[in-house]
């Protein structure tokens, strides 16, 4: 487990897959930005079964406040099968936790962990490009704004232009030192 001021990011748990079938499924709570899509609940339950939802080119962990209770999820998989890269993705999964640093956190916790177990050079991002949040999000976590991926996601019924980010492993501040401050907050 990783240990943030606020948050702990974790693997996910049998026991956790009711829930977050539940959390992960209402349309409503998927917000402007989150890609549409149905989940299917054996295909979950058969994804976990298969790795925990965890393996060596792609995972997700769950952000959990200290009391346990399971607020959003962040992610990583390749980025390209040509890239030296992984790529990351987020969500805090009810909108009366959103705008409250949950993701902030996360990410500053789950980038240096990523570095500091993968043998990637560089971690990158890619969001709509008028997600304002998000982009908050990862300039605040050190991400560098690379450009505009013109037309290129299919969502909501029309093709939107995304933002790429991306931060170096040079960049990245230690998790030690991430670690640290938050013990630090506390």
């Amino acid at each position: 487990m990783l240990t943030g001021k606020r948050i702990i990011l974790r693997t996910v748990r049998e026991a956790d897959l009711p829930k977050l079938y539940e959390l992960r499924a209402v349309i409503q709570n998927m917000g402007e930005y989150w890609p549409l899509h149905m989940i299917s609940e054996f295909l979950d339950k058969k994804r976990f079964n298969e790795s925990g939802w965890w393996a060596e080119d792609h995972g997700s962990l769950l952000i959990t406040d200290h009391q346990g209770d399971i607020l959003g999820q962040v992610n990583y998989f390749k980025a390209s099968p040509v890239l030296n890269a992984f790529e990351i993705g987020y969500r805090i999964y009810q909108p009366e936790n959103w705008g409250k640093g949950f993701t902030s956190e996360a990410v500053a916790l789950f980038v240096p962990f990523l570095f500091e177990t993968k043998q990637v050079d560089r971690i990158q991002a890619m969001i709509s490009h008028n997600n304002v949040g998000s982009r908050r999000v990862l300039e605040k976590c050190g991400f560098t704004f690379e450009g505009i991926l013109r037309k290129a996601l299919f969502h909501h019924g029309q093709y939107q232009d995304l933002a790429l980010y991306s931060i170096l492993r040079s960049e990245c501040p230690p998790l030690h030192t991430q670690m640290q401050f938050a013990k630090e907050a506390k």
